[in-house]
């Protein structure tokens, strides 16, 4: 399977937040990609990479399982 475009806008926070009670924290990294924090269905709590491609495409690049510290990132920035 081939993805060319991944959109994401406010609708898709306000769907995951009142819907699934998953709150995604956004940050730009240092070599200006974006992570997106945040727990899923099965309550793993998931970091995904991805840089912005421009025209509202994005490409994701890898993900992990959050460590420890970015937990508490997470916890912190959605006030859990």
């Amino acid at each position: 399977m081939r993805i060319r475009e991944f959109e994401w806008d406010d609708g898709n926070v306000t769907h995951l937040r009142s819907s699934h009670g998953v709150e995604p924290v956004i940050r730009r990294t240092k070599m200006g990609h974006y992570a997106a924090f945040g727990p899923t269905l099965d309550a793993r709590y998931l970091v995904i990479l991805y840089e912005n491609k421009g025209r509202g495409t994005i490409r994701p690049i890898t993900g992990w399982d959050m460590s420890r510290s970015e937990r508490r990132y997470y916890r912190k920035s959605t006030g859990g």
